[in-house]
């Protein structure tokens, strides 16, 4: 990555716009940014950060203190950065969030924060992104570094110069990670753990399946489960089953021959109480019949005596009936005697004229009866009429309504649609609402964590330096007591290790309370473990500020409580736009219906008035057909009630007529037939020997009364040849007459029954069990077959992906991508040791630490300083605040030439320094400088802030930032002239 150009205006300490071109200071490759203290130098570190990442490092991200204070009232705060990476420029311009004044009014309102991105394409810049959040979306992938990461690697920021140095193992991992592209690495890392952990669930699931079947298959036996089921125990199990199935069928046939003689015995005893019962039922029923013999005896006598009358009944039916036909006649003949007129002189001609006049009668009978249908047709006729004039009275007040209703739908409609038209505005509204409502409850958590992070932060670093003054006393104690502890293991004629001699006349006293090597390293390993906790604590604050200031702009300043009322106002506009736009859509459907209700209404009107024409024309009609039947009724009746009284009184007087003569006739036939039948009933019943005709009827039966009493008699008799030809059988006879035992037989067979049942559902229990065993035993052995693969390739990969992950037999506990980055980080401090050992004058070199972490962990990334002049490595955090300078710029410069040399890293061209120069003497300066200008030579280009005026004379290149008299600053470039 290189900088290219630098444009600021109404930022920090520059109100005017200052444009720094690298171009020249890049052909330089060593260039110094000089100028007063408070000048402004750091800002332009500070504006490089803000355009890449949104926020300056000295601030934290409180884009507030942005804005110059010296900058006119409506001018703009931007900062617009161009660079190249990877052979693509690119140009970045923000602006952060600031009050400005209102542009109506007075007061003022909030700017808020912008940002756009543009892509060089060899002829214009091309708009990439264009807001704050997609410029930082597409700035990740260009860049490949977090902000924590730039500031570690390239811009090395007051405050953070020494991060990397001290890191902790998981920080230096993130950055190494993004510097030399080692994600292949934490992916075969990821797939062999998948590839391990399927491979677990595979041999898992099996062996699960094998012991539920084997918990089954143990529970068949009531045993318990052995800790490995093999398919040979399972075998054992079924053949044990098996053996057991046979026994139960064994004793089942045993009990199936026994229900069987026991069932036999039962019905054996059933049958002769069977016997038994029919022969006592005979005895009974032979008893009763002779009890009713002499009613069966008198049953025959009446038959008798109804056979022996039965020829005289017909004799007796017709006498009867004579006497009364000729009673009916003398009635008949007295009746016709009776009516008057009946003794006309010729009554078959009154007969005639009779029949002529009611001949003339029958259509105006027909007129009077349709009368009644008549009068009603006609009131129905009327009745539609009036229904008709009526329906079309109704459509005709209905169309009228129709102008008004159409034109208040048209205008409800109107205003629907006006209201409606704000929906999509109001949705916009509410869902800024609601992102500015989250904004404020992200920034609300994000402050508070921010505060948590600084008091974390505070007591890191309280907790820090107490114990690098603790490692320190105990370091100062081991000196001063270095010589007791080199007299307590000096020897007699033994050299001493500091000046040879064997003879040790005066030993040194050694002070019990000096510490030991084992103390003072205790008192290390915790003054490395506060310096991590206090890097992990500020790169804690860090997040969380940044955090905080990222929610803060989203917020644009609002306060929850009018996040909540603006949800609120937009919610309800757009409830209104919605109900709006509902009733529309309801007023469109209705404006409808009423066209086509005023369609209808139009056929309607017509179809009523033709209605009405045809109803009018029915009601003329039916009243004409009725006014002419009731004249022509009129006119015939005469004096008559009615003309259906007047045919009534004519037939009833021909009726009379016509009777005379026959019931004359009939008299006379009756009066023979009594006299004939008389003679030959009393003939009858002298031949017979029957006093009269009352004794020939009273013992003669009716067919049904005979029949009823023969039916009687031959059932009796057919009874009592049954009871005796039961007696007379010899198995009913033969029967023992001691009763024989059911109840008993039934009992044993019930026995034998449950018994055979009981032995039956054993068998089947067992035959069940040989099955279910036999599948299960099947199913181990396809489960112990099936995963065999499985199991031998777990016991590959599973080490294996332990291994990677840092555990298992890895002694080291580091894992692939850390054991790959522990080789470049070897290459890093190689890099490094040549420049630290000429600065130090071979006094310091780094170490790369790959010793395992204090329970468990991540390691295999550590650093520590080998110090010659005691032999022995140490904590980086021991070095003095120069030294810590130049370890952190070796290591700054190391990493930089190992990630350039890398092909597919990212290439660092650009580097800032702004810390620790005026800690270092003028020999120990020089010496660095050395160190920086030989950067040079690998193309890439150190920028350098310091007010050391050695420096200033050392390195004509560069910037210089001065005061101006109205307290802003302004950036003049120093470019020494090519010789």
């Amino acid at each position: 990555m290189r900088i290219e150009r630098l444009t600021v205006e109404g930022f920090g300490p520059f109100a005017a716009e200052q444009s720094i071109d690298f171009a020249p200071l890049d052909e330089a490759g060593l260039f110094l940014i000089t100028g007063r203290t408070g000048s402004g130098k750091s800002s332009i570190l500070d504006a490089i950060c803000f355009a890449l990442y949104g926020t300056a490092p000295r601030y934290d991200g409180a884009q507030a203190r942005l804005r110059s204070d010296h900058a006119p009232v409506g001018s703009p705060t931007r900062v617009t950065l161009e660079f190249a990476v990877g052979g693509e420029r690119w140009r970045v311009v923000r602006s952060p969030e600031y009050d400005r004044p209102k542009q109506r009014g007075s007061g003022t309102t909030r700017e808020p924060q912008s940002a756009t991105l543009e892509r060089w394409d060899g002829a214009g810049w091309i708009g990439v992104a264009a807001r704050p959040v997609d410029v930082a979306e597409h700035l990740g992938p260009v860049l490949q570094l977090t902000r924590e990461q730039f500031l570690q690697v390239i811009l090395l920021a007051q405050g953070r110069f020494q991060e990397f140095l001290k890191a902790k193992t998981d920080e230096r991992l993130g950055l190494l990670r993004a510097l030399f592209g080692t994600e292949r690495f934490q992916r075969f890392e990821a797939e062999v753990s998948e590839r391990a952990k399927a491979l677990e669930q595979q041999v898992a699931a099996g062996a699960a399946a094998v012991r539920a079947d084997a918990a089954r298959l143990a529970a068949l036996v009531e045993e318990d489960v052995p800790e490995e089921p093999e398919p040979s125990w399972a075998a054992s199990i079924v053949e044990r089953l098996r053996t057991a199935a046979a026994a139960a069928e064994a004793e089942a046939e045993t009990a199936r021959t026994a229900f069987e003689a026991a069932d036999r015995a039962a019905a054996d005893a059933a049958a002769v109480a069977e016997r038994q019962r029919r022969r006592r039922a005979a005895r009974e029923a032979l008893a009763a019949l002779e009890a009713q013999r002499d009613e069966v005896e008198a049953a025959r006598g009446r038959i008798g005596e109804a056979v022996r009358v039965l020829p005289l009944i017909p004799a007796v039916d017709a006498a009867e009936r004579a006497a009364h036909e000729r009673a009916a006649a003398v009635r008949a003949r007295e009746t016709a005697r009776a009516v008057p007129g009946a003794d006309v002189p010729d009554p078959l001609a009154a007969v005639a004229e009779l029949d002529e006049r009611l001949g003339a009668l029958a259509d105006r009978l027909r007129d009077e009866e349709e009368l009644p249908r008549l009068a009603a047709a006609a009131e129905r006729a009327a009745a539609a009429r009036t229904a008709a004039e009526q329906a079309l009275l109704r459509v005709a007040e209905e169309a009228q309504t129709l102008p008004d209703r159409r034109a208040a739908l048209q205008e409800r409609l109107r205003a629907a649609e006006s209201a409606a038209e704000g929906a999509d505005a109001a949705a916009a509204e509410l869902e800024r609402a609601r992102a500015v409502a989250r904004a404020v409850e992200a920034a609300r958590h994000a402050a508070d964590a921010a505060a948590a992070a600084g008091r974390g932060l505070e007591a890191a670093l309280a907790d820090e330096e107490q114990a690098v003054g603790r490692t320190r006393a105990l370091v100062a104690a081991r000196l001063a007591g270095a010589a007791g502890l080199l007299a307590a293991a000096l020897t007699p004629d033994d050299p001493c290790p500091v000046c040879g001699s064997v003879d040790h006349p005066a030993p040194a006293e050694r002070d019990v309370a000096t510490p030991d090597d084992a103390a003072v390293g205790e008192a290390e390993a915790a003054q490395q473990a506060a310096a991590d906790r206090r890097a992990a604590a500020h790169a804690q604050v860090a997040e969380t500020r940044a955090a905080r200031a990222a929610a803060t702009a989203a917020a644009d300043g609002a306060t929850a409580e009018a996040a909540e009322r603006a949800i609120a106002t937009a919610q309800e506009r757009l409830d209104v736009a919605r109900r709006a736009a509902a009733d529309r859509g309801s007023a469109a459907r209705e404006l409808e219906a009423l066209e086509t209700r005023a369609a209808e209404l139009d056929r309607a009107g017509a179809d009523a008035r033709t209605a009405l024409d045809a109803r009018a024309a029915d009601s003329a009609g039916a009243k004409a057909a009725a006014d002419a039947a009731g004249a022509r009724v009129v006119a015939a009746r005469g004096d008559a009630v009615s003309i259906s009284a007047l045919v009534t009184a004519l037939r009833s007087a021909r009726l009379a007529l016509g009777r005379g003569p026959p019931a004359a006739a009939r008299h006379g036939a009756g009066a023979g037939a009594d006299s004939d039948a008389r003679a030959r009933l009393a003939a009858a019943l002298a031949e017979a020997g029957v006093p009269d005709a009352r004794l020939a009827r009273e013992a003669a039966l009716t067919a049904a009364d005979r029949a009823a009493l023969e039916e009687r008699v031959r059932a009796w008799e057919a009874a009592r040849h049954g009871a005796t030809a039961q007696l007379a059988d010899p198995g009913v006879a033969g029967a023992p007459e001691e009763p024989a035992d059911v109840a008993g037989a039934i009992e044993a067979k019930a026995v034998a029954l449950q018994r055979r049942d009981e032995r039956a559902e054993a068998l089947i229990t067992a035959r069940s069990r040989v099955d279910v065993a036999a599948a299960l035993a099947g199913s181990i052995t396809t489960a112990v077959a099936g995963t065999a693969d499985e199991r031998a390739r777990l016991q590959v990969v599973g080490p294996l992906a332990e291994v990677v992950r840092g555990g298992g037999s890895n002694a080291l506990r580091m894992r692939l991508e850390s054991y790959v980055l522990a080789a470049r980080l070897e290459q890093i401090v190689a890099a490094a040791n040549v420049r630290l050992s000429a600065m130090t004058d071979g006094r310091f070199t780094l170490q790369h630490d790959d010793t395992v972490a204090y329970r468990g962990a991540r390691s295999g990334l550590g650093l520590e300083v080998l110090d010659e002049h005691t032999g022995r490595p140490r904590p980086v955090a021991s070095l003095s605040g120069g030294e810590t300078f130049l370890a952190s710029l070796a290591l700054a410069l190391g990493l930089a030439e190992v990630v350039s040399a890398e092909a597919g890293g990212v290439r660092l061209d650009t580097l800032f320094v702004d810390e620790g120069f005026g800690s270092l003497d003028r020999r120990t300066l020089d010496t660095a400088m050395e160190t920086l200008d030989s950067l040079r030579a690998g193309g890439r280009t150190v920028g350098l802030i310091s007010h050391v005026e050695a420096m200033q004379e050392d390195i004509p290149a560069g910037l210089h930032v001065e005061r101006r008299a109205d307290g802003s600053s302004a950036i003049r470039s120093r470019i020494p002239a090519v010789r």
